[in-house]
């Protein structure tokens, strides 16, 4: 642009000589002069940036035709990706007598009510995701591409025929002498036909889609078989899921084989009640596809049913982050969400970390969908637990409130109220009250449920009985439990611990913490039977560890603060109670003893304020009586 310039002011002439030109020259003549030159120069100047204008108008509209010339290509491309990866089902209009048709039963009707009895079917529960059925039909995009007259939907169609993996489904409809036949078959396989009067065509495309879900998704119509809790032909049913999850384990397809192991371990736990050897299945599943986060969370819920803590909190994590990482384009979404909930909420719970477990567990309860195996009542339960655990009563009976129940909605939300208020006496009621079930309930699976729930409860009935000085009927309650018991052998700890037998009690310690390393329970259990014997060193030792594990627990800051206290050091036990507000800010014992430390440490006034909080939360008897005692000194 600069030469052009240049070459403009060039036509003015050689300056030397236009100088004598105009010296020569009259004024009034000088002045037409340069005005002819100005107006020269400004007209050659607009001819430059015209030019100039006009070669960038022309590189914009050619980069617009590459863009959109991209975007077309990308458009194409894009379609044939999802023409080659397309692997739908598609359900086309079937073949039906001019009869039918002419009755308005025309073959898109009959497919279409084949479309909405399969959609019924897919709302049975499942953990597992459904794959849609679609027409071929009234689904085209009437856009044209240009100079071709062919529209974009018939391209995505033959694109899709062409280089997809679709599997199309058909069928007929036709008379014989003695009624009618309904026939489908999806792919290239024969296909079923179902024979009945002209009056039962409903019930036979019910039949024909049952077909058809059988072959296309043969896990959720297993689902389908074994959900379904009619008592009328239950046996039949679960009986033909398991014979669909057994053949699905013998092919090739590594996805269905784990899917077909987690089918027939819930059937084993929920029609069997046979939780070990749900375990085993779904261990069965997890060795086809390790990272199958449905698996994993089935395994921790069998071995929660168990009470193999370890390994519960082990495959809950894992589930954890499987179901964070996103990589679950298989299951069931609305119970990824829940399974998820739950898993996280488990984990947490494991480590004491309550202020995260039982936000998780309320937002559970509140979840609008309600799978059995995954229920409402689970994330109820787990919360009134946790918030036992977090020594927080009033939230406890607020919460009851709140869900509308008068009572304890199950046996373990009862017992673990009474064993924080330390009400062993009630703890026994509920003994008394399984106790009572029929010796011999209608069915072995009820009696192997009752009694699962019964063994569940041992460990902490055993406990309740040795605080009473009930001793033989503690060690009848644990002796039936196994190894893997963990409750139970912290049961045996305390058992023995309260017998005075301390050097038994700490082998059922250090057995089980060495089983459950990653928990923090038994080495806050093993820190306050030290404490009680007179050992806080090893006490905080043991509390030292139970906070590493679970550093949001408040359990072990507060035991830990108690044997600062018991080696006349109050006021370093000031740092460990208020850490341990953080996480137990309602916990009747902890600003008890808070205000014990600091009447100890001369601050008698922040004392009595610990005093008087403490006497608005809830505290068991002997907390009482020393909280009156404190307040009188």
């Amino acid at each position: 642009m600069s030469e052009q310039i240049e070459r403009g002011t060039e036509a003015i002439g050689d300056p030397a000589a236009v100088s004598l030109a105009l010296a020569g020259a009259s004024r009034p003549e000088a002045d037409a002069y340069l005005r002819d030159q100005r107006h020269h120069l400004h007209e050659q100047l607009s001819q430059i940036h015209l030019d100039v204008w006009e070669k960038k108008l022309g590189v914009l509209l050619r980069l617009a035709t590459l863009c959109v010339g991209l975007a077309v290509a990308g458009g194409l491309g894009k379609m044939v990706w999802d023409a080659a990866h397309s692997k739908g089902l598609v359900i086309t209009p079937f073949n039906v007598p001019p009869a039918l048709g002419e009755r308005g039963l025309t073959g898109e009707v009959i497919a279409s009510q084949m479309i909405d009895k399969l959609t019924v079917m897919a709302k049975t529960e499942s953990s597992r995701a459904f794959q849609n059925y679609a027409n071929n039909w009234g689904s085209n995009i009437k856009v044209e591409i240009p100079e071709t007259g062919v529209s974009i939907g018939e391209l995505q169609r033959f694109l899709t025929e062409w280089l997809g993996h679709d599997t199309r489904i058909s069928g007929e409809v036709y008379k014989t002498e003695t009624g009618i036949v309904v026939a489908a078959r999806a792919g290239g396989e024969s296909g079923a036909a179902f024979v009945g009067k002209e009056s039962d065509l409903d019930a036979l495309v019910q039949q024909a889609a049952e077909h058809i879900y059988e072959v296309t998704q043969p896990y959720r119509y297993a689902n389908y078989l074994d959900r379904n809790y009619d008592p009328k032909g239950l046996q039949q049913r679960v009986a033909k899921a398991a014979a669909i999850y057994r053949k699905l384990i013998v092919g090739d397809d590594r996805l269905e084989r784990a899917w077909a192991w987690n089918g027939l371990g819930t059937i084993e736990f929920r029609f069997h009640g046979d939780n070990g050897k749900a375990a085993w299945l779904y261990r069965k599943a997890l060795a086809e596809k390790p990272d199958m986060a449905v698996g994993r969370y089935a395994l921790a819920s069998r071995l929660g049913a168990l009470s193999q803590d370890e390994d519960q909190f082990q495959q809950l994590k894992q589930a954890s982050q499987l179901f964070h990482q996103g990589d679950t384009a298989d299951i069931n979404p609305r119970y990824a969400i829940y399974a998820r909930t739950s898993a996280d909420a488990g984990v947490a719970s494991f480590q004491g970390d309550f202020a995260t477990s039982i936000p998780l567990n309320k937002a559970g309860a509140a979840l609008p969908d309600d799978f059995s195996v995954l229920a409402r009542g689970t994330f109820i339960g787990g919360g009134l637990l946790q918030m036992t655990r977090r020594h927080d009563l009033g939230a406890f009976r607020t919460w009851l409130h709140d869900l509308g129940y008068s009572d304890f909605p199950g046996v373990g939300s009862r017992l673990s109220y009474d064993l924080e208020r330390q009400d062993w006496r009630d703890m026994l009621k509920v003994e008394q009250l399984q106790r009572a079930n029929p010796a011999r309930p209608a069915d072995a699976v009820t009696q192997r449920l009752l009694r699962n729930n019964f063994d569940g409860n041992r460990a902490s009935l055993a406990i309740a009985h040795a605080r009473l000085g009930e001793f033989r009927q503690a060690e009848m309650l644990v002796a039936p439990l196994p190894p893997t018991n963990d409750p139970g052998l912290r049961a045996r700890a305390i058992i023995a611990e309260l017998q005075g037998q301390h050097a038994r009690a700490d082998w059922w310690f250090a057995r089980s913490e060495a089983q459950t390393p990653s928990i923090p329970l038994t080495d806050l259990w093993w820190g306050q039977a030290l404490l009680a014997r007179g050992q806080p060193d090893a006490a905080i030792q043991k509390f030292t560890r139970a906070n590493t594990l679970g550093p949001k627990f408040a359990d072990p800051l507060e035991g830990w603060g108690e044997a600062l206290m018991a080696k006349n050091q109050s006021h370093l036990a000031l740092e460990k109670f208020a850490e341990a507000e953080k996480y137990a800010p309602n916990w009747g014992r902890l600003h008890l003893k808070w205000g014990e430390a600091l009447a100890y440490s001369g601050k008698k006034d922040e004392a009595a304020k610990q005093f008087v909080r403490a006497a608005q939360l809830d505290l068991t008897p002997s907390e009482k009586f020393e909280l009156a005692r404190m307040t009188h000194v």
